[in-house]
C-alpha cells in the first residue's frame, strides 16, 4: 500500500530511462530506480515510492495496455497516492495522455512527462522534465485538472496537446490554446482552466478494433473497401479524417453505406491539424452534410487519432447512437 501523501512514479520506457551503454554501443532502458530518484532534490525524492511496470518504446503499446495502465494507477490512489507520474516515450506520449484522460475521475494530479534525449546527452531535458513533474503532481494548483503532461517547463492538458515536431525539444504545443500552467522557480504557475470530456467511471476496457483512414487524393479507397469486407464482429468501428470541412471522395459513400448497414459506428472528423466539421450549403455527393445524413457520427472538433480512441472508450463502455453522439462531441 502506498505512503499518503507522497507520489507514485510509474515508469513506462522512453528515453528519459535509457544510459548509454559501450558494450553494445547504444542507448538502453536500464536506468535503476534508485539512479532516477537522484535526479531529484532529497526532500522530493521522499515523497516519491516507483512503479517500474513496463519498460517499452512508446510504440510498443496498444490501447489494452493503456487501459491496463489506467488500472495500474486508479490502484494507486485507492492505495493512498496523492499525486501520480508517468514517464514514457515521446511517439505516443499524446495518446497515452489522452486516453488516460478520459478514464480519469480521481482528483489527484496525474502528470505524464518524457524527454527528447536520454539524460546522459548534453543539454538533455530529461532531469528537468521529471523533477517538474514531480512538483506538479505534489501541488495543490493541479488537484481536478485532469491528467497533464509535462514537458518544456510547462503543464499542457492532455486533450489538448499534440507532437508538432520530433528533431528538438520543443516538439509539443496545444495549437490556439497554449498551456494550463508554467513553471516559475520550483512554484506551479496556473495560467487558466480547461474544459475536458467527464471521465468514464466503471468499466475501463475500450474495444480493440477500432480503424482511422485518411482522406488524400487518389488513395485510400482499396483500404476502405477492406475494412468494409470485415466479417461480422471483426471491426469495431471506423473513423475517417477527412477533407475540410469533412468531406470524402465520392467513390468512398458505398463502402461507408456498408459500414453503417453492418452495424459499424462510423466517425467523420477533418484531416486539418486545428479544425473542425462544419455543414455547409453546397451539399454535394461525399460532403459532410451527406454524410451526416448517411448517419455518421459527427466527430467534432476532435483531431482524428482523439476520435478513434473515444470511440473505442465510449463503445467499451456501452454507448450507442445519440449517447455516443454526444459522448464524442462533449468538451
Amino acid at each position: 500500500m502506498a505512503d499518503r501523501g507522497k507520489t507514485a512514479l510509474v515508469i513506462l520506457g522512453g528515453q528519459i530511462g535509457m544510459k548509454f551503454n559501450e558494450q553494445q554501443d547504444s542507448w538502453q532502458s536500464t536506468l535503476t530506480q534508485e539512479e532516477i530518484l537522484e535526479w531529484l532534490p532529497p526532500d522530493v525524492a521522499e515523497k516519491v515510492f516507483v512503479i517500474d511496470w513496463s519498460r517499452q518504446p512508446s510504440s510498443h503499446y496498444s490501447v489494452r495496455m493503456i487501459a491496463d495502465l489506467v488500472q495500474v494507477l486508479a490502484k494507486s490512489v485507492i492505495d493512498g497516492a496523492e499525486g501520480l507520474v508517468v514517464t514514457c516515450g515521446t511517439d505516443t506520449l499524446e495518446e497515452m495522455a489522452y486516453l488516460t484522460d478520459l478514464y480519469w475521475a480521481y482528483p489527484q494530479p496525474l502528470v505524464f512527462t518524457a524527454s527528447k534525449y536520454p539524460h546522459d546527452v548534453p543539454g538533455s531535458d530529461a532531469k528537468l522534465n521529471l523533477t517538474q513533474a514531480v512538483q506538479a503532481s505534489l501541488s495543490k494548483e493541479c488537484w481536478g485538472l485532469g491528467v497533464l503532461v509535462c514537458v518544456q517547463e510547462q503543464l499542457f492538458a492532455a486533450s489538448e496537446i499534440t507532437e508538432t515536431a520530433n528533431q528538438r525539444k520543443e516538439a509539443f504545443s496545444s495549437p490556439g490554446r497554449g498551456p494550463v500552467a508554467q513553471f516559475v522557480g520550483d512554484r506551479v504557475d496556473l495560467l487558466r482552466l480547461h474544459k475536458r470530456t467527464k471521465a468514464l467511471e466503471g468499466v475501463m476496457t475500450p474495444v480493440r478494433d477500432v480503424e482511422l483512414l485518411y482522406a488524400s487524393v487518389g488513395a485510400g479507397e482499396k483500404l476502405l473497401e477492406a475494412l468494409s469486407s470485415q466479417e461480422p464482429g471483426e471491426l469495431d468501428g471506423v473513423v475517417i479524417a477527412g477533407f475540410g470541412n469533412g468531406h470524402v471522395p465520392p467513390s468512398w459513400i458505398p463502402r461507408m453505406k456498408k459500414l453503417l448497414k453492418d452495424g459499424v459506428p462510423v466517425v467523420i472528423t477533418t484531416r486539418c491539424t486545428s479544425g473542425h466539421t462544419m455543414e455547409t450549403p453546397c451539399s454535394f455527393e461525399g460532403s459532410t452534410s451527406r454524410i451526416l445524413e448517411m448517419g455518421v457520427l459527427d466527430g467534432g472538433a476532435l483531431r482524428p487519432i482523439q476520435a478513434r480512441l473515444k470511440l473505442a472508450a465510449g463503445l467499451g463502455a456501452g454507448l450507442e447512437g445519440a449517447d455516443l453522439q454526444r459522448y464524442l462531441l462533449e468538451e
